[in-house]
């Protein structure tokens, strides 16, 4: 194949990643720039689930994620319901940098574009049981699994 048309290719494969909001399965990792889901469990019935977004991933359909993939942890885990204790979403401007050097070696610096970025950071916690005063919204994790899509 010659170098135009690996070129073109290339070209044409980072035009299509980059046209997609960052799907649901994808996992935070170097070969996803950052992007996707990052859990930690923080307790015998808690999660921190955090998700970034490429530009296409707007604040709803990353809260959406973060609310599904709150219920399937919790699912798993045997809670029926789940709220969330802490919740933090946030929309970035975030610029990409390159550095490089011509002919004459000179060194040679700018930035290319600049990018929205969405991220959602929630601590969610399971329950056994819904509380009967709650100070804050109980989520009933089958609702949120048989109502919540995020498929496209």
């Amino acid at each position: 194949m010659t170098s135009i048309k690996k070129t073109f290719l290339c070209a044409g494969l980072a035009l299509m990643l980059s046209a997609c909001a960052t799907s649901y399965d994808t996992e935070k990792q170097f070969w996803s720039f950052g992007k996707g889901f990052e859990t930690a469990q923080i307790a015998p019935d808690s999660w921190q689930i955090s998700f970034v977004g490429n530009t296409n991933t707007d604040r709803a359909l990353a809260r959406k994620y973060v609310m599904r993939k709150s219920a399937e942890l919790c699912k798993q885990a045997g809670y029926s319901y789940f709220t969330f204790t802490r919740e933090q979403t946030d929309r970035d401007a975030v610029g990409q940098f390159g550095v490089g050097k011509n002919s004459s070696n000179d060194i040679l610096w700018g930035s290319s574009t600049m990018n929205q970025e969405t991220s959602v950071m929630v601590e969610v916690t399971g329950l056994h049981s819904k509380p009967e005063n709650a100070s804050s919204r109980i989520y009933e994790t089958d609702y949120i699994l048989n109502n919540v899509n995020v498929k496209s």
